[in-house]
């Protein structure tokens, strides 16, 4: 493992529903919802919104794309 990917994994962070991950950024200022008796975080209101209308559909929906996110190989090069 390079030193990079050391401080990554050092440094503070946390997961919305989605998959994003934020570093060194304090979770109180997202809006978050508890869930199954867990809280989760979320990257916006929009985000809030939707899922307070229907909780079990948009958990279901993002925890999906969230683990591709997390299993997906890094490419390099050109993001077109």
């Amino acid at each position: 493992m390079s030193k990079a990917q050391l401080v990554e994994i050092r440094s503070p962070h946390f997961i919305t529903l989605c998959g994003r991950i934020f570093h060194n950024t304090d979770p109180q200022y997202f809006p978050r919802a508890e869930y199954r008796r867990q809280t989760i975080h979320l990257c916006t209101e929009s985000c809030l919104g939707a899922f307070q209308s229907d909780p079990k559909r948009f958990y279901a929906a993002h925890r999906k794309s969230a683990h591709k996110t997390a299993i997906a190989p890094k490419k390099k090069g050109n993001y077109e």
